[in-house]
């Protein structure tokens, strides 16, 4: 795996606290879906490297679109919870599967433990 330098925890976390701090305290969604896009971007450049591929990077994107509508869907589960004890767990770890399988179809194995392994 060579996608160029990756960034630093320092440089990354810098990097996210100014793009937080730049934004209105309203944003409007479509600001949201570009901040959202942004850290996306960020996480890519600290865990896989700043010349990771961007039709790999489009890719992860809409993953990542996919993976917020079934975070919406665990709050359902979370619901579920309070009255059918385990069923958070159940849903928490369809949704964490649901994101690793995706994942999974851009990302090398290699590409994978950068990206979500201990190391980073």
């Amino acid at each position: 795996m060579n996608h160029g330098r990756r960034l630093t925890q320092r440089e990354y976390e810098q990097a996210i606290v100014g793009l937080h701090t730049s934004q209105p305290s309203a944003p409007h969604r479509a600001a949201e879906a570009q901040v959202r896009r942004r850290e996306l971007d960020l996480m890519i450049d600290h865990r896989l490297g700043v010349d990771f591929p961007p039709d790999r990077r489009e890719a992860l994107w809409r993953i990542q679109q996919r993976i917020e509508r079934r975070r919406l869907r665990l709050a359902a589960w979370w619901l579920a919870s309070l009255v059918v004890p385990r069923a958070l767990d159940k849903g928490a770890n369809r949704v964490a599967q649901f994101v690793l399988d995706e994942y999974a179809q851009v990302l090398t194995p290699e590409e994978m433990h950068a990206y979500f392994g201990d190391e980073a």
